[in-house]
């Protein structure tokens, strides 16, 4: 049999990635729950002595550390009590050790009608994967949208891991519009609204009213009185002769 013939009958390996469960769950919002308000840009935007200063600090934290790399010979120094610099080689020993302690990382993300929509995913996939499978739950998927972490942190590059987005183990996110404009009907496509269920909130154990003692307490507060010892029962009652 020729080389051509058995690489046509060897089976062909499977190089398709495998499927992750991603434990999908739909809540609706609570009753209570309110639309975010809107802050305005300009709360966000800094002073000029609040840039000055802020400039100052960093300028003298990185001439602190060029010359603590100058006086340094070893992978590992501490300036000012501040975090110890490490090579990368020990940052991604130490990322891995992380990831091994939260492989997997639950999102809950926030829809603009205040639907939750909440996924499991494996903290080493990338946030490229986490949009496309969001996009895939919505009910218009090219419609463009942004993932933001409260209270305005852009989740803006696709290429790093969910763990090095600081979304590990667990995170809350806000989907957002990137052009603005309601849409009729609801975010999620009929497959997804057909698993919404209520979300259910902590109920609060009821607390004792302590201004209003019980009788056993109250009665057992008082304090009891001592017996009285012998040998002072015989010299009182002498005395009484």
């Amino acid at each position: 049999m020729s080389t051509q013939e058995q690489s046509a009958i060897a089976p062909v390996e499977n190089t398709a990635p495998p499927t992750i469960d991603r434990q999908v769950k739909v809540f609706s919002p609570p009753k209570n729950a309110q639309q975010q308000a809107q802050v305005p840009e300009t709360f966000y935007k800094l002073d000029g002595k609040e840039i000055a200063s802020l400039y100052k600090a960093q300028v003298a934290y990185r001439q602190q550390l060029e010359d603590a790399a100058k006086q340094n010979h070893s992978s590992l120094v501490f300036i000012n009590n501040r975090r110890p610099l490490k090579t990368q080689k020990m940052r991604q020993l130490e990322e891995q050790e992380k990831m091994k302690r939260y492989p997997k990382t639950t999102i809950r993300v926030r829809l603009p009608d205040l639907t939750l929509l909440q996924a499991t995913f494996e903290s080493k996939e990338k946030v490229g994967v986490l949009y496309e499978f969001l996009g895939s739950t919505l009910a218009t998927p090219d419609r463009a949208f942004l993932l933001c972490l409260p209270p305005r942190i852009k989740l803006t590059d696709p290429s790093i891991t969910l763990y090095k987005a600081g979304l590990a183990p667990a995170s809350n996110l806000t989907l957002v519009w990137l052009k603005p404009g309601s849409v009729p009907g609801s975010v999620l496509s009929s497959t997804y609204m057909a698993m919404i269920q209520p979300l259910e909130t902590p109920s609060l154990a009821p607390v004792a009213d302590s201004s209003a003692p019980t009788k056993a307490s109250s009665s057992s507060s008082q304090p009891k009185p001592k017996p009285i010892p012998t040998w002072l029962k015989k010299g009182l009652f002498k005395n009484k002769k």
